[in-house]
């Protein structure tokens, strides 16, 4: 139990920029935390905050069933079973809240529970649709212990149990991306994508105006010489007048009907492809469809990718579709630093619980993978394909989660797919990101890439024993 306990402590604690220490003598005039059964907390001390340790609740992990219930306590959800007991004192927290991260923070329901079925984790039938748990659970288990550490606080004359975690003071941080899933492959390709976007938006979108706007986007685009569908040039040159970069994934793979439309063994696609690096911009692997399914096959695209173009640094999977497991061992054997494919497709917001980047947690072997995870919170696709919004209704749900960050001083991941910034895909949706983009700069958040975001979390981690060792 013990690497996990502490690795729970050292995620929570490194998100809210607080150091910590494991001891095994309590120290005599500052706060400090107690983990144990409550029957030998003994009396209450006044710079202590106790929490409870439930050994069933740790029991539940050497099996595989998952949670069936969900229990409010202080209000919040605890989801594992025997985390909640009958005595507790005011001021200290009474119920396993530990044993509760855990679950989310190792991804539980969809590795060893209910989850766990194919590679493609939806919102609908998750955990938290089932049992009506806040997608940001973990958030608030990280909130009640701070709370209960700044009562101690204050009783020392000591300030808030906070710091800053961004450069420049920035209140929180967001990871821009783009996954490019689409080419066009000339005059041909366009008219094709075109076709399909038209009865997308007549038939499953049930939008006409906007399949008109699409048509007209298309026109324009076509008569201007415009690139509709491609625009990696556009929005690097955009990006560097507004003075933000973003990470660009890439796909080498194409093996599934799901997959990408073009290849990179073809030189006019690495030709393209180059302005990436060339502008100093961050490469990633986009792996394919069936890459997280056996950890050879996703080595061997993040060695081609670095044969065709660069060696990359980052990684997004196609689809979001993954083996947790397969995917964070082979990212590890392939030298990948960071990971952004923890979100669900269909609904925005966290999919861990949490709002901040953090490490996964192998299970076999007690320890946390050597990979930092930026959530992906926001997707265009979500918002116009799963949600159905058009881009007026989307704009509040992204001012919703860009909201929900900046109060937390979280960081995740945002992708807008280059398909969108033509004017013939989404009609609006262009104009969205770069809304979104300033809307980040006025709230006081940092806009970047993903090896940034790294950077910083990894140079942190440094002073957490569980991440320390690398």
């Amino acid at each position: 139990m013990e690497p996990r306990v502490k690795y729970v402590f050292d995620t929570l604690f490194m998100a809210a920029g607080v150091e910590l220490r494991f001891e095994s003598v309590p120290p005599r005039d500052a706060p400090w935390l107690l983990y144990a059964p409550i029957e030998t907390w003994g009396r209450p001390e006044p710079h202590r905050v106790a929490i409870a340790h439930y050994a069933d609740a740790w029991t539940f992990f050497e099996g595989h069933s998952d949670a069936a219930v969900a229990e409010d306590w202080c209000g919040h959800r605890l989801v594992v079973p025997g985390s909640i007991g009958e005595v507790g004192r005011a001021g200290d927290v009474a119920a396993d809240l530990v044993a509760n991260a855990f679950y989310f923070l190792a991804s539980w329901a969809e590795r060893r529970g209910a989850d766990r079925s194919g590679n493609r984790r939806l919102f609908r039938g998750s955990v938290f649709d089932r049992l009506s748990v806040p997608q940001d659970v973990v958030d608030g288990y990280l909130r009640e212990i701070l709370e209960a550490l700044r009562v101690r606080a204050a009783r020392l004359g000591e300030g808030e149990y906070s710091a800053t975690l961004w450069p420049d003071k920035r209140a929180y941080a967001v990871v821009l991306s783009h996954d490019v899933d689409f080419l066009p492959m000339g005059i041909v390709g366009a008219l094709g994508q075109g076709a399909k976007t038209l009865l997308r938006h007549l038939i499953r979108r049930r939008r006409p105006v906007e399949a008109i706007g699409a048509l007209g986007g298309l026109i324009k685009a076509l008569a201007s010489g415009r690139d509709a569908y491609g625009c990696i040039p556009e929005i690097i040159a955009r990006e560097k007048s507004v003075g933000v970069r973003s990470s660009f994934q890439v796909a080498v793979a194409k093996e599934h009907a799901n997959d990408v439309n073009y290849s990179i063994q073809d030189d006019a696609v690495r030709d393209y492809l180059k302005i990436i690096m060339e502008e100093g911009f961050d490469l990633c692997l986009h792996g394919s469809y069936h890459s997280a399914e056996h950890v050879g096959r996703y080595v061997a695209e993040a060695d081609l990718l670095a044969t065709r173009l660069a060696r990359p640094r980052g990684s997004r999977q196609h689809f979001l579709s993954f083996d947790y497991d397969t995917l964070f061992t082979a990212q590890e054997r392939a030298g990948i630093r960071y990971d952004m494919s923890i979100g669900f497709p269909d609904k925005p917001g966290p999919r861990a619980g949490f709002s901040y980047p953090y490490f996964p947690y192998c299970l076999a072997e007690d320890r946390p993978y050597d990979v930092v995870e930026i959530s992906l919170f926001l997707m265009d696709a979500t918002l116009s394909g799963y949600l159905n919004l058009s881009s007026e209704e989307a704009e509040s749900v992204i001012g919703s989660v860009l909201d929900g960050l900046r109060t937390k001083g979280g960081c995740a991941s945002v992708v807008w797919h280059p398909i969108v910034f033509g004017g013939a895909r989404d009609p609006g949706y262009d104009r969205l990101y770069w809304d979104m983009v300033t809307r980040i700069a006025k709230s006081g958040g940092l806009a970047t890439d993903g090896r940034t975001a790294n950077d910083l979390w990894r140079a942190r981690a440094l002073h957490y024993a569980s991440f320390s060792s690398g």
